[in-house]
């Protein structure tokens, strides 16, 4: 017996159950917008002509002053407020709306902190 279509096929069906409701818990930042009625269209374009949103179609919603204000108290650094790149970020840098989040700033620092 070859096991991988059998893996495959039960791999797809958790993907279509694990988004079943709203009620579930969202697990990708994609989920949480979907629950709060966001279209994909918002930021992926009419026609899905943009594949990784930018910074641009991010703070359309999310005002990187709010955002840096929200963050003040993450310590040891506020991650919204970075010399390397001004006071803002390309947000998919840490925050893949698909797929787990990631820390980018521990590439060169151990700051340690929660992305979501």
């Amino acid at each position: 017996m070859n096991v991988k279509p059998f893996f495959a096929a039960l791999l797809a069906g958790s993907f279509l159950f694990a988004g079943a409701s709203a009620a579930d818990a969202a697990e990708f930042g994609a989920d949480r917008h979907v629950a709060r009625g966001v279209e994909c269209a918002s930021c992926h374009g009419k026609n899905n002509e943009i594949s990784t949103p930018t910074i641009d179609q991010c703070t359309q919603c999310h005002k990187p002053e709010d955002v840096a204000a929200r963050t003040k108290d993450v310590k040891p650094h506020n991650p919204h407020v970075s010399p390397h790149y001004g006071n803002t970020l390309d947000c998919t840098l840490c925050h893949m709306q698909h797929a787990e989040p990631e820390n980018y700033c521990d590439q060169c620092h151990q700051f340690g902190f929660k992305v979501k």
